[in-house]
């Protein structure tokens, strides 16, 4: 995959670059060998492995070896008032759950 090209032929600006990461990308198909790249808080590029500039970033994280995945969805906790007591949630995120689903019971 070729690297994106921002305004007036300028590589764009990354606030994170990911680079050389398994990407799963959610939706069942084989993890792919890239890098992504962040900005303003959304994903502004995927591209091959080593493909994107880590002079393009403001901080670049080499991810040889790890997985890259969208957060996972607990759609069943009692998490009721733990949300109340603990709002960042640190048992969750570090198990790579970023939304839950609270009040089913």
């Amino acid at each position: 995959m070729p690297e994106p090209v921002g305004t007036a032929g300028q590589p764009p600006t990354y606030d994170l670059l990911v680079r050389r990461a398994l990407l799963l990308d959610g939706s069942g198909g084989p993890p792919v060998l890239g890098d992504l790249a962040v900005a303003a808080g959304r994903i502004a590029a995927i591209a091959g492995a080593g493909t994107l500039a880590p002079a393009a970033a403001a901080v670049v994280f080499e991810a040889d070896g790890l997985a890259l995945a969208p957060g996972f969805i607990d759609v069943h906790t009692h998490d009721d008032t733990q949300v109340v007591r603990a709002p960042q949630m640190a048992p969750k995120l570090s198990q790579g759950v970023t939304t839950v689903v609270v009040g089913n019971c």
